[in-house]
């Protein structure tokens, strides 16, 4: 499994607590259904996804607002076929 570390992280984000937003939000996404902007490896959890991303310069905030509203829009779009999370 390729490892990452933070150091390759701050790289692209040197503050820290904006690196840790924008990874735990990139990996919330991932868990929501989101593909993968990187080859994943089987195990790998949402987390080091997220930050293995950034350290590849895939992952911008850019990138993440994209992402964003695409995964809104097939929200409301289940939402409106009736097959969203509240559907009886």
């Amino acid at each position: 499994m390729a490892r990452v570390t933070i150091e390759d992280c701050v790289r692209r984000y040197p503050n820290h607590y904006e690196l840790t937003i924008l990874a735990s939000k990139r990996a919330r996404q991932l868990l929501a259904g989101m593909p993968p902007l990187i080859e994943v490896k089987k195990k790998e959890k949402p987390t080091v996804i997220a930050l293995r991303e950034i350290a590849a310069g895939k992952l911008t905030w850019e990138v993440y607002e994209r992402l964003e509203a695409r995964l809104r829009e097939q929200r409301e779009q289940a939402e409106a076929l009736g097959i969203g999370e509240h559907a009886h």
